[in-house]
């Protein structure tokens, strides 16, 4: 790998870690209370949100078998649920619901929001991460005639329309094969999906300004969240 792919990682990697601590600043805190983590990966990051909610009630859905398997290791109940479809928990049975990187991949919106609503308990917190369709490099993007780095991906095999650097931004978001991004949406639309589902907005970040890199990205990320390259928004029912 280049430079420029080893650029690219980097930037993601920052990213990565901004959007984390977005993600803790947002959390509740309880023992009692029951978090759930929509792509839990192998569980690390659910593990790092539980302790500082302060709870052992911890819940996942992953969709890649060896990653779930992962995080079961680490005690964590993970159910297989097609987040497309009804999901499998009760009415009021969740405090806090944690999506990061995952709305991007689902086909079905209307049925994620209103599924988080059903089964979140009257204040519990919805916590979303994702890519911002309106960052700066996707406008830069768009402006030399390139599709959107963000998607949607128009094919799974091959990164189209994102030269010169669309091999290693793939590369860089994705270490486990999955469904490609199939909804990506403003910090302002993702706002608007959560009032209209009920969902009061406690707040939102944006996170990142590719290509630049840390500690200016965070600054500008800041000043201009509108056009940064990921966002982090909290809802409350």
């Amino acid at each position: 790998m280049g430079i420029l792919g080893q650029y690219i990682q980097f930037l993601s990697r920052s990213a990565e870690f901004e959007i984390e601590k977005k993600v803790l600043s947002f959390l509740p805190r309880g023992e009692s209370l029951v978090y759930l983590d929509l792509g839990c990966d192998d569980g690390a990051k659910s593990l790092e949100r539980s302790q500082k909610i302060g709870t052992n009630n911890i819940l996942g859905v992953e969709v890649v078998s060896s990653r779930a398997k992962e995080a079961e290791s680490k005690n964590i109940k993970v159910i297989k649920v097609d987040l497309n479809n009804k999901w499998t928990f009760a009415d009021n049975s969740i405090d806090c619901i944690t999506a990061t990187e995952v709305i991007e991949h689902l086909s079905d919106l209307d049925n994620f929001f209103s599924e988080s609503k059903r089964i979140l308990k009257k204040g519990g917190r919805l916590i979303i991460s994702t890519e911002n369709l309106a960052g700066y490099h996707n406008i830069l993007a768009l402006l030399l005639g390139n599709q959107p780095y963000t998607g949607p991906y128009l094919s799974t095999v091959y990164p189209i329309g994102h030269r010169p650097c669309g091999k290693y931004y793939h590369q860089s978001n994705s270490s486990v094969t999955i469904n490609p991004h199939l909804n990506v949406m403003t910090i302002k639309a993702l706002e608007q999906l959560l009032q209209r589902y009920g969902f009061y907005v406690r707040g939102s970040w944006g996170v990142a300004f590719y290509p630049l890199p840390s500690p200016l990205s965070n600054l500008l990320s800041y000043i201009d969240k509108y056009h940064a390259s990921y966002c982090v928004v909290c809802g409350e029912r």
